[in-house]
């Protein structure tokens, strides 16, 4: 059989795309895949513990991140923000927290219907209860005042979960987890709306039924405005991924919360954990932990109008390592993205992030995100950039303390 003559220049081609990828510090992802490049070099000055992602409105990627930094002799949780510029990273602004002496924690990120970056965090004073959850928006040259929509809460609420996202009107909503609403057998999820001065809080609460403890809720708001909440409902070794939809605007009177489906979870009544939402033209998907013989693995589904469907099995690498704290967000044409850490007791923890293609789950840069595998890493979040690249960013250890690292993939 005759030799094909074009077999030769794509070799040659092929050969000169693998030298170019390992002269530039780019990797072929999974025999062919997307191209990943790190975004600059070490973010944080400190050690770092958290991290979280979002996008600014030219598209940019925007990184927060809570550092141990020293103040009046000891080491407080700092929150710290910056943006890609496209060459290296931008900071917004100096140390965000509302006290420079309290602990900045429980970090998330959402962009706002304007584009603009919004972050939440909690905040205490060191001893063990949270004091205040704060959250504030990036107009563009600076960030609002923590303080405008803060919660404050007695002691004993403080420590429970929470989440928020942003409404179309530009406000914050909240969903808070209340251990003292009357009639309940133990903790309530509960909606909180800023009405221009004050949070409402509203009732009922959104749990199923009020016999049964809920908490560890997510919060997203649809390309519509419509906003979801996801929370757990059982006991701690028992409990239900459910996922309810606001009927109307959150300041309107009739509004109610409506039930997408019943457990979300692969198999009720079972340990569950971390449930993170976010909602796309195509619906809300979900991504949560759940107990598989004794190892958290990670499951995603989306919500169909009619039904969840798992989108692919357990997202986890290897049997017998427990995936920690998803995080998720979606593409332009509502395909998710997922980024994790994963490890055993013996081994350092190690960082992915998939891509669901409408099929079948790619796996970023073919491997572990990690710089070095041999270091742990923490604190894995995730992003989609106006070009429509994944972005990732989590903390791994180095000799000198835990950095902030970023990667993008393209699409």
């Amino acid at each position: 059989m005759p030799a094909d003559p074009t077999s030769a220049p794509r070799q040659a081609t092929r050969l000169s795309l693998l030298l170019i990828a390992l002269c530039t510090g780019l990797s072929l992802a999974g025999g062919g895949g997307p191209p990943t490049a790190t975004l600059g070099g070490s973010i944080s000055h400190a050690d770092a513990t958290m991290t979280a992602l979002t996008t600014d409105a030219s598209g940019a990627p925007v990184v927060a991140w809570v550092e141990l930094s020293p103040a009046r002799g000891e080491a407080y949780g700092h929150l710290h923000a910056a943006r890609w510029s496209g060459g290296d990273w931008t900071p917004l602004g100096g140390v965000l927290n509302e006290n420079p002496v309290h602990n900045a924690w429980q970090l998330s990120a959402v962009r706002g219907p304007d584009g603009q970056p919004w972050l939440g965090w909690a905040e205490d004073a060191g001893t063990a209860h949270v004091d205040s959850y704060l959250m504030s928006r990036w107009d563009g040259a600076r960030w609002s005042d923590p303080s405008t929509y803060a919660v404050r809460r007695n002691l004993s609420d403080a420590g429970k979960s929470r989440a928020f996202t942003v409404t179309t009107a530009n406000t914050p909503y909240l969903t808070w987890t209340n251990i003292y609403f009357p009639g309940a057998y133990a903790q309530v999820v509960q909606p909180f709306t800023w009405l221009g001065t004050v949070w409402a809080e509203h009732a009922p609460p959104l749990n199923h039924t009020i016999r049964s403890a809920a908490f560890f809720p997510a919060a997203a708001r649809g390309p519509d405005g419509a906003l979801y909440t996801a929370w757990l409902e059982g006991d701690v070794a028992h409990s239900d991924v459910f996922v309810d939809r606001l009927s109307s605007a959150p300041q309107s009177p009739g509004g109610r919360w409506v039930p997408l489906g019943g457990a979300v979870n692969v198999r009720p009544h079972t340990y569950t954990f971390a449930p993170q939402l976010a909602v796309g033209r195509d619906g809300p998907v979900v991504t949560w932990l759940e107990d598989v013989g004794g190892v958290d693995n990670l499951f995603v589904k989306r919500w169909t109008g009619r039904a969840w469907v798992s989108l692919g099995a357990s997202l986890n690498l290897a049997q017998g390592d427990l995936a920690e704290r998803p995080n998720l967000a979606l593409d332009g044409q509502g395909r998710p993205v997922v980024a994790w850490v994963e490890g055993g007791a013996d081994r350092p923890r190690q960082a992915y992030a998939k891509r669901w293609d409408g099929r079948r789950w790619t796996l970023l840069g073919g491997r572990a995100l990690n710089l070095k595998t041999s270091q742990d890493a923490s604190s894995a979040s995730v992003t989609v950039d106006g070009d429509g690249n994944a972005v990732a960013a989590w903390c791994e250890r180095e000799a000198a303390g835990r950095t902030v690292v970023v990667k993008r993939f393209a699409p």
